[in-house]
């Protein structure tokens, strides 16, 4: 661990703020994402008073791009389809997590134009969990949407836990007796050897998802706790440490890394800032805001407040290797990682769910949320919740329920209009 962090400090000048992408040979690409963390479980953003242990992750921000002001989607299923296509849940269909039994639910649609189908350069492969395949399709989904190769689990890990979980290889699967975290590591370390350069590896841990759990001891520091919460905690750092393993294996100055949450924090583990029932599966920032930190040659190191959507990612891997495919909905963000003091060019995050996947953006349980980065509209079939962000980040004050200020108003119409620029 300690090797590893001494190569994450001196990767790029002590105090430097702006980068230079490179030139020449395109970088590998490794897009990591954590499964159920929010801003409120990540170092650095300040929003609760006992951060968990992730030294990997703070070097990864000192030596990077931090991101203040990213959207994912409230589950899962939608923030991986949405991170993959560049476009938002109402158009590649999936508008919630996918059921593992339930053969009518929707799928990703192989015909969808995925990232690893417009870097034609790049051998890729998804390593750990999947679920964006509904049940009774083929098990080689991954590799229909694009993938060279699959390994690891089809959805989560199961009421049998990291120690027992059905372990897929293109489309073939076995039972995995060995921690789920560490298989997912030592998988993507064995592709990085195998592929050849440039690869692109979209490793999706299924920590910090439930079942909650006491990890292998030598992954972290919170001895054998016996609640959720330190227990949560404790897949956390685990994940951390393995993550380490993963990074001290590639080299680090000819890859871009990038790590970011699927969605906000479970209801039975969110202990602050804001209320469980504005956690994960909701529209509220406990719901939607997740970290997100970029790391490589050629990206600058500090802080961005722009705008960024997970949809976002798409334009951008592709623009930063020379690609020029536009996903419909996405906006590259390659100025922000050349120097995040500069402004985004994303005028309104948008995030949306619905609890019905077959009526989809036209059912009655469709909802959508929409932000300036102050001002926030949340709309349903109920009515409407509208905040200002910049003095209530937890959204406890809905203040449709007092006759608006001018400056309110201005704000709330302009949302509303902007609605309409979305699906």
């Amino acid at each position: 661990m300690l090797r590893l962090l001494c190569a994450l400090v001196l990767v790029g000048p002590v105090g430097a703020t702006t980068g230079d992408r490179p030139t020449g040979t395109p970088p590998n690409i490794m897009l990591i994402t954590l499964d159920d963390v929010g801003i409120d479980r990540f170092p650095s953003y300040g929003v609760h008073p006992v951060p968990v242990r992730m030294p990997v992750m703070e070097q990864l921000i000192a030596g990077g791009v931090t991101f203040d002001r990213v959207w994912a989607m409230p589950s899962c299923s939608p923030t991986r389809a949405s991170l993959l296509t560049g476009r938002f849940p109402s158009r590649h269909g999936i508008m919630n997590q996918i059921g593992p039994g339930d053969p009518t639910e929707p799928q990703l649609d192989p015909a969808e134009i995925t990232i690893p189908k417009v870097l034609p350069a790049y051998r890729s492969a998804v390593i750990g969990k999947w679920h964006l395949r509904s049940a009774g399709n083929p098990t080689t989904h991954p590799l229909a949407c694009g993938f060279t190769h699959h390994l690891g689990s089809m959805y989560n890990v199961g009421a049998n836990g990291y120690f027992h979980w059905r372990r897929y290889v293109d489309g073939t699967f076995a039972i995995e007796n060995r921690y789920a975290t560490t298989v997912t590591t030592t998988d993507a370390l064995r592709l990085t050897q195998l592929l050849p350069q440039p690869w692109f590896l979209f490793v999706n841990y299924n920590a910090a998802h439930a079942p909650f759990h006491v990890p292998p001891p030598h992954l972290h520091t919170y001895g054998s706790p016996t609640d959720e919460i330190t227990q949560f905690r404790a897949m956390l750092e685990a994940m951390d440490t393995e993550i380490g393993r993963m990074l001290a294996g590639v080299d680090l100055d000819t890859t871009l890394v990038i790590v970011l949450g699927d969605n906000g924090t479970p209801r039975p583990v969110t202990d602050g800032p804001w209320s469980q029932d504005h956690a994960k599966g909701s529209l509220y920032e406990g719901g939607v805001r997740v970290p997100m930190v970029v790391h490589g040659p050629g990206v600058g190191q500090g802080r961005s407040d722009a705008l960024i959507s997970v949809v976002d990612v798409h334009r951008t891997l592709v623009e930063w290797v020379g690609g020029n495919f536009q996903a419909q909905d996405s906006i590259s963000f390659v100025p922000q990682l050349l120097d995040p003091s500069t402004p985004g060019a994303r005028q309104y995050l948008f995030a949306e769910k619905s609890n019905d996947q077959a009526g989809g953006a036209t059912g009655p349980g469709h909802q959508r949320a929409i932000s300036d980065g102050r001002w926030k509209l949340i709309s349903d079939n109920f009515g409407q919740q509208f905040f200002d962000l910049s003095v209530d980040l937890v959204e406890v004050n809905n203040l449709l329920q007092a006759p608006l200020s001018a400056e309110a108003q201005v704000a709330h119409d302009d949302l509303l209009q902007a609605f309409t620029t979305f699906p």
